[in-house]
């Protein structure tokens, strides 16, 4: 994770969805003392299998029950929200603007969609958040810079749900500056890092960046 990623607000909240197909202990590699852990569902197994200890599991518990310890917030199956945005309005409202997601790719692609538009929710309310499940990493920029430290990896940038403008691209094979990128055409598709690190801007819009941490 870059320190660009680091916390606007009083600490960070971590969020452990219910699946992860990597190792979220490769995810969670940074654990710091004032780190809000929240377990989204079943997420709380995923927690354990990183060493972490949940403040809070929030959820409808649909996918798995309830763990029989712990502080639990029990939502209706029948909800606006998914378990994971209940996890970031919980800590949003205690002042956390930095988050990172372990897991919630993969699976059911409705669920992976859903993510990524928590992302973007973060990311309109001036909030930061990468999404990690040890093998991939993500970040949804808005109006933002943010730094990387090199992978072996692919890189990939999208617009996403709009018109992105000003997008540089810096310390990769493929370097661009002021460029604009759409949502229709995915030409930021597969860089790869040629510098300890590489630099991402975008100057208006909403910017998804797509780190591989291994080559495939």
């Amino acid at each position: 994770m870059s320190a660009d990623a680091a916390r606007p607000g009083p600490g960070r909240c971590v969020i452990f969805t219910a699946r992860c197909q990597g190792d979220p202990a490769a995810a969670y590699d940074d654990p710091r003392e004032d780190d809000l852990i929240l377990c989204a569902d079943g997420g709380y197994t995923i927690a354990h299998r990183a060493g972490a200890a949940p403040a809070a599991v929030i959820g409808d518990f649909d996918s798995a029950p309830p763990p029989g310890e712990g502080t639990v917030i029990r939502h209706p199956v029948v909800k606006n929200d998914t378990d994971t945005m209940l996890c970031v309005k919980y800590a949003w409202e205690r002042g956390r603007r930095s988050f990172l997601i372990i897991g919630g790719l993969g699976g059911r692609l409705d669920h992976t969609l859903a993510n990524l538009q928590t992302l973007l929710y973060i990311a309109e309310r001036g909030g930061r958040a990468v999404l990690s499940d040890g093998r991939t990493r993500l970040q949804m920029l808005k109006n933002q810079t943010v730094t990387l430290p090199r992978t072996e990896g692919k890189l990939s940038v999208f617009a996403f749900g709009g018109r992105c403008e000003g997008v540089s691209v810096r310390g990769t094979k493929y370097e661009v500056e002021d460029i604009a990128l759409t949502p229709d055409f995915p030409l930021g598709m597969g860089n790869d890092f040629a510098a300890g690190h590489a630099e991402i801007s975008v100057r208006r819009g909403a910017l998804l960046v797509v780190c591989e941490l291994e080559k495939e």
